[in-house]
């Protein structure tokens, strides 16, 4: 087990190292993904495929931001964290409930479909982006 670490630095490259540094933020514009040593320090990696229907990708302030959030479910470590401007923002681990209906709300968004209740999914996800980020 690696040390947990609080901080990602962007780097931006064409192809994507063999090996993963604890503490970068590996972004392959080419590739649309970035790749990161999961924040925990379990020692797997996490891999944010940056497209419409995955991940955003903006950087400010020298930093980088991720979102949505990043549920590593399921790795053992079950972690779940925001990257903000660098910096890891821990959230609460999430029940099996929480992480199917999410699983099932992010089907219906790659199909184009609307779920029932969006304005409540919306409102859900600013709620959560304050709490964690704001």
């Amino acid at each position: 087990m690696m040390p947990k670490v609080d901080r990602l630095t962007a780097v931006f490259v064409e192809n994507i190292p063999e090996q993963l540094e604890d503490g970068v933020l590996y972004v392959s514009r080419e590739s649309h993904v970035a790749l990161h040593n999961c924040a925990c320090g379990c020692g797997e990696e996490v891999s944010t495929p940056l497209v419409p229907t995955e991940y955003a990708l903006v950087m400010e302030d020298g930093g980088a931001s991720i979102w949505p959030s990043i549920g590593n479910h399921d790795f053992t470590c079950g972690s779940h964290y925001v990257i903000k401007r660098g910096h890891i923002r821990w959230a609460g681990k999430m029940s099996r409930e929480q992480i199917e209906a999410g699983r099932a709300r992010d089907r219906l968004l790659k199909r184009g479909a609307q779920p029932t209740g969006l304005k409540a999914i919306l409102a859900w996800f600013k709620r959560l982006w304050a709490k964690f980020i704001g």
